[in-house]
């Protein structure tokens, strides 16, 4: 089971070899504190089963008890209603911008005790003895999205930012030089993040926090404090979305 992270009670799992061939190709995440679970941009109906399966063997599925998606995107949310469904007692942290789009999705359930508003300014998400905080990261790409940050692991769940595509007979779990790994960032960010200021303000405040390693949505994992600030540095001088208009 690929682990990011382990250390006594805490646990970080990812999984990224579970989209078929002709979609969008997402890494699926997962928090495990003190025996309590939460998965990250769990996908689409594309990957559930097959997540359902690994992320089985990396934590009783009895124990997932929060669900955190970043924005609406259908590889991030489509499968919400399966993971509501097989875990039960169980919370979706959710941009309070896109819930009221949820009973699109889960029109046949009567409460919706269980979506959990993440507000535009953030918020802290406790999960077994620890407290993971939501980072503003709007408009990258999507109007209301958030990354997370784990303090005890010290990895940043970036969305879509950090995002590469790379060719299948290139890829790999993690960056490599950061110089060589830039051009399956680049044609990326440039198209989908919405503005260089945009991109200024989620450095800023990934910035005060203490990462070592940045995990997107989509392509190779960012590990290494040198490789991470380069990407700071390289982000906070993006020309990008309306920039380029």
């Amino acid at each position: 089971m690929p682990v990011l992270h382990s250390s006594g009670d805490h646990a970080v799992h990812y999984f990224r070899d579970l989209t078929p061939k002709g979609a969008v190709q997402a890494n699926q995440y997962a928090v495990v504190d003190s025996g309590e679970a939460m998965l990250l941009d769990p996908g689409g109906r594309l990957v559930f089963k097959r997540l359902l399966g690994e992320a089985g063997r990396a934590f009783p599925i009895g124990r997932l008890r929060a669900v955190f998606v970043s924005h609406q995107d259908p590889d991030v949310v489509a499968a919400l209603p399966s993971w509501v469904l097989v875990a039960g007692d169980v919370r979706v942290y959710a941009p309070a911008a896109w819930t009221r789009f949820l009973p699109h999705m889960f029109s046949e359930r009567p409460e919706w005790d269980f979506v959990v508003e993440v507000p535009d300014e953030g918020s802290e998400i406790p999960l077994g003895k620890v407290t993971l905080r939501a980072i503003p990261a709007h408009f990258l790409h999507s109007a209301a999205n958030f990354s997370l940050y784990d303090p005890e692991s010290k990895i940043l769940f970036s969305g879509d930012v950090g995002a590469s595509i790379i060719p299948p007979e290139e890829d790999s779990d993690f960056a490599g030089d950061f110089e060589s790994h830039l051009r399956y960032m680049e044609g990326f960010h440039r198209r989908y993040m919405a503005s260089s200021r945009a991109c200024r303000r989620w450095v800023s405040l990934v910035r005060e926090l203490d990462v070592e390693v940045i995990a997107p949505q989509h392509g190779a994992i960012i590990r290494g404090r040198d490789n991470v600030q380069r990407f700071l540095d390289w982000l906070e001088g993006l020309e990008c979305g309306v920039d380029l208009l």
